[in-house]
C-alpha cells in the first residue's frame, strides 16, 4: 500500500530527527555491526570501522562475522567484540540448519540490546535478521521492497567505490566520513613473522621481492573462477620478470589456490610458494614487497591496504566499485560488451571469459615495467 504525502512528511520528519540525535551523540551504549565477509570485503569496509570508532570513541561497537573472515576483524582496534556467525550454513547448509543458525543469531543478538546497528550487506535477509532482533535504529542498504526492515535505508550508486557506499551507511545518519585508506592490523606476532621469513629463506636485504596472488575468487558464499586470470599468463609474466630483474617472486594466497600454484612453480621452479600461510602473516610479507601483481582478490586488498604499489587484473567486476582508488593502485582491464558482468552478489554463466583470457602478458608487463622501474634500479641476472 503506497504511503500518503502527509504519512510520507511524518516518516521524514521522524527521520530527520533520528539522524540529528545520532549525528550528536558520541555516547551511544552499544552498536552493532553485520559484515559476514569476505576477507577482501571487510578489508573494503575498514575505512568504515575506522571513521564510526572516530565519531563514537566511547561505544562498545560489536561485529556479527563470518567465521571464514574472522582473521580480517580479529586484531581491528576499532572492534571491541566479535560475534561469530557460521557463514558456511547461512550460505550453503540445509534448509533446516540455515533457519537454525538464523534463529541463534537472532536470540543472542536480541539478548545483547543493541541501540544502534549497521548492515553492511545489500542481502535482505540480513535487514530481516536485524529487524527480528529488535534494535530500534536499523542503517543498511536499499532499495525498495530490500529497504523495509530498515528505519534508514541508503540508496548507493552503483558506479562509486565500495568503500565510499560502506562510508555513504554514516554520511545516511549526518556523521561526516572522509575516505582516507584502508587497514589490515597485525598482531605482534604476524609483524615478527616477516624477519623470520626472510631469514628462512635467505633472502637479503637488497634483494627484490615481488608478490603475485594467481588465484582467489573463494569465499563462503561462492567461489568465481572467472575472477582469475589464466596460469599461463602469470607463468609468462613472471619468466619475463624473472629474466630481467633480480628478483624473488611469492606466490600467495589461500589453500584453494594451490592446484594454481602447483601449476606456475612447475614451469617456475625458483617461485617461493607460501600459501598455506595465514592472511595475517601474508600481509606482513607485503610489508617487504616492492609491488603486488594478482587478481581482483583479498590478497589485492589486504596488499593495498599494507601501502605497496598494487596492480589489480580485473574481468567480470568493476574497478570503478572494488579497485582500490589509493594513487599506488592501478588496473588491467580489457573492454567487452558484456564487462562488467558481476552485479548484484552475482555472477552469469560464462564460457569464453574474454574479459580476463584478452589480457595478454604483455598488457601485464607494460603496467608492471614503469612502477618497478620508479621503485628501484635492478641489474639483470647473469
Amino acid at each position: 500500500m503506497d504511503l500518503t504525502e502527509t504519512q510520507q512528511l511524518m516518516l521524514g520528519k521522524v527521520e530527520s530527527r533520528v539522524k540529528y540525535s545520532v549525528a550528536n551523540k558520541t555516547d551511544i551504549p552499544k552498536i552493532l555491526l553485520i559484515k559476514l565477509g569476505a576477507v577482501g570485503d571487510l578489508v573494503v569496509a575498514s575505512p568504515f570501522f575506522d571513521q564510526l570508532r572516530k565519531h563514537f570513541p566511547h561505544s562498545e561497537i560489536v561485529l556479527v562475522v563470518g567465521r571464514s573472515s574472522y582473521a580480517a576483524a580479529e586484531n581491528n582496534p576499532n572492534i571491541d567484540r566479535i560475534i561469530l556467525a557460521d557463514d558456511y550454513v547461512l550460505y550453503h547448509g540445509k534448509l533446516l540448519t540455515r533457519a537454525l543458525e538464523f534463529f541463534r543469531l537472532i536470540l543472542k543478538l536480541r539478548k545483547e540490546e543493541f541501540d544502534l546497528t549497521f548492515i553492511l550487506h545489500r542481502d535482505w535477509p540480513f535487514n530481516l535478521l536485524v529487524y527480528l532482533t529488535g534494535v530500534p535504529v536499523r542503517v543498511g542498504f536499499g532499495r525498495g521492497r530490500e529497504g523495509v526492515f530498515l528505519t534508514h535505508p541508503t540508496i548507493v550508486c552503483q558506479v562509486q567505490n565500495e568503500r565510499e557506499s560502506y562510508l555513504d551507511l554514516l554520511r545516511k545518519m549526518n556523521i561526516p566520513a572522509v575516505y582516507r585508506q584502508t587497514y589490515y592490523f597485525l598482531s605482534d606476532e604476524e609483524k615478527d613473522f616477516l624477519g623470520l621469513f626472510l631469514e628462512r629463506y635467505g633472502i637479503g636485504s637488497d634483494e627484490e621481492m615481488i608478490a603475485i596472488s594467481p588465484g582467489g575468487g573463494d569465499s563462503a558464499k561462492s567461489t568465481m573462477v572467472t575472477k582469475r586470470w589464466p596460469a599461463q599468463n602469470y607463468i609468462e609474466l613472471i619468466q619475463r620478470l624473472q629474466s630481467e630483474r633480480s628478483c624473488r617472486v611469492i606466490l600467495c594466497g589461500g589453500p584453494s589456490d594451490r592446484e594454481i600454484t602447483n601449476s606456475i612453480t612447475r614451469s617456475c621452479p625458483d617461485c617461493l610458494d607460501v600459501t598455506d600461510l595465514s592472511f595475517g602473516d601474508m600481509a606482513s610479507i607485503f610489508r617487504r614487497c616492492s609491488i603486488f601483481i594478482g587478481n581482483d582478490s583479498a590478497p589485492n586488498h589486504i596488499a593495498a591496504s599494507m601501502g605497496i604499489p598494487c596492480v589489480g587484473i580485473f574481468g567480470p567486476t568493476d574497478p570503478r566499485q572494488w579497485a582500490p582508488p589509493d594513487a599506488h593502485s592501478s588496473v588491467i582491464i580489457h573492454e567487452v560488451e558484456c564487462h562488467p558482468c558481476f552485479k548484484d552478489g552475482r555472477f552469469p554463466d560464462c564460457s569464453h571469459m574474454k574479459c580476463m583470457t584478452s589480457i595478454t602478458a604483455d598488457d601485464a608487463w607494460n603496467h608492471v615495467e614503469p612502477i618497478l622501474a620508479q621503485n628501484s634500479v635492478q641489474v639483470s641476472p647473469s
